[in-house]
């Protein structure tokens, strides 16, 4: 494919999230654009649009993955098998090692992100102990200490779209969820997270109950994400989809409501977990006389 060439819609996709991941080898490697240009045998003009996810050119990324950034060889298998996604696809799937970092670098390099839920937290909003709960015996495929974490960055716009069933969902019991939901507080009150609460009984009309659209480049890069992601691009074809964002801000309540809701929620969290702390009352023992007892 030409830099001149019309992107198919998988590609489009798929160039996004390389881009991202090249950028980060690079770095990792410190190496400047005018470095890998030098390996590449190409310009830096060129260089700098594979990152952006401007252009995608399957003999330049190979190289790059292969030969020059010391990408680790499952994760590099699984960039080919991307790399060899049809240009009849109108989807990409990333489900091969590596592809939480590959999420996780296209979020950290998005300027806004916007999140519908009806699940989980997402990921970038997630306490700790609320993560910790989710897996509960340790053996996530993404949680190992040297995956790369996803979270908010610097300057990030992120709105929220939370079903109003989360907060009364026990991911954890009583004390994790009143702390994720006092982080969550934070976050909004600082001005780092938009939330807005989606009544379940206003009926969003959503397909996917888990949905997040990232803006990459001036791009739009909608993301499903279960036990690996899907990413799809926002071409025109798929405008459906940015109406189904803007229907569900129609249904949404507002940020100052929505805080009344949240604070009622960890209120109620917060009280159950000071009825689990009282100790049970003792009952009185029960002397027994020893005199009417049988023989």
């Amino acid at each position: 494919m030409t830099t001149d060439d019309p992107m198919p819609a998988a590609d489009r996709a798929v160039a996004l999230v390389l881009g991202a991941y090249l950028r980060h080898f690079r770095i990792r490697r410190r190496w400047h654009q005018k470095h890998a240009a030098l390996a590449l045998g190409c310009s830096i003009s060129t260089v700098s649009r594979l990152e952006q996810g401007a252009v995608f050119m399957h003999r330049h990324a190979r190289a790059l993955f292969h030969r020059h950034y010391d990408v680790p060889k499952d994760c590099a298998r699984a960039v080919d098998h991307l790399l060899s996604v049809t240009n009849l696809s109108t989807q990409a799937g990333d489900l091969g090692p590596g592809w939480h970092d590959r999420l996780a670098l296209c979020e950290q390099q998005a300027t806004a992100i916007a999140t519908y839920t009806a699940t989980v937290i997402p990921a970038p909003l997630r306490t700790s102990a609320y993560e910790r709960a989710l897996v509960p015996s340790g053996a996530s495929a993404y949680s190992a200490p040297h995956r790369i974490p996803r979270q908010l960055t610097d300057r990030q716009v992120y709105t929220l779209f939370l079903d109003s069933s989360l907060l009364e969902r026990p991911v954890g019991g009583a004390r994790v969820m009143a702390q994720q939901l006092d982080h969550l507080l934070h976050l909004s009150w600082g001005g780092r997270v938009a939330i807005r609460v989606v009544p379940t009984a206003a009926g969003a009309p959503v397909g996917d109950a888990f949905l997040s659209r990232l803006t990459l480049h001036g791009n739009w890069l909608y993301v499903r994400e279960s036990l690996g992601v899907v990413y799809i691009p926002g071409v025109p074809v798929f405008a459906a989809r940015d109406r189904l964002f803007e229907t569900v801000a129609t249904v949404a309540l507002a940020v100052d409501q929505s805080h009344r809701l949240l604070v009622q929620a960890r209120e109620r969290w917060r009280a159950q977990e000071q009825s689990h702390d009282i100790p049970p009352t003792a009952p009185y023992p029960v002397r027994v006389c020893r005199k009417h007892l049988p023989r």
